[in-house]
């Protein structure tokens, strides 16, 4: 059996991976679709409009690393009070 596989069973992405993934798949189920035809069309259509969403994956990006410097800024303890 093959199964799908999401972002959070991979290794490999990032935040930012999971905030496109989440994005995508929000834009695409905003509306109903009756067919694996329409989901295809409608999934081509949602990746086709990532660029005019550049600004705010490039916040996405931005915001990362500024929760990793804190949390390297004591040393791997608890920094969501400096967020």
């Amino acid at each position: 059996m093959i199964t799908a596989i999401g972002p959070f069973d991979s290794p490999d992405l990032t935040p930012s991976d999971f905030c496109l993934w989440g994005w995508k798949k929000s834009e695409a189920y905003s509306r109903k679709m009756d067919t694996p035809d329409e989901l295809l069309a409608r999934n081509l259509d949602v990746a086709s409009c990532i660029r005019e969403h550049e600004d705010q994956l490039r916040r996405t990006t931005r915001d990362l690393r500024t929760r990793v410097e804190k949390c390297v800024g004591v040393s791997g303890g608890i920094c969501e009070h400096l967020l």
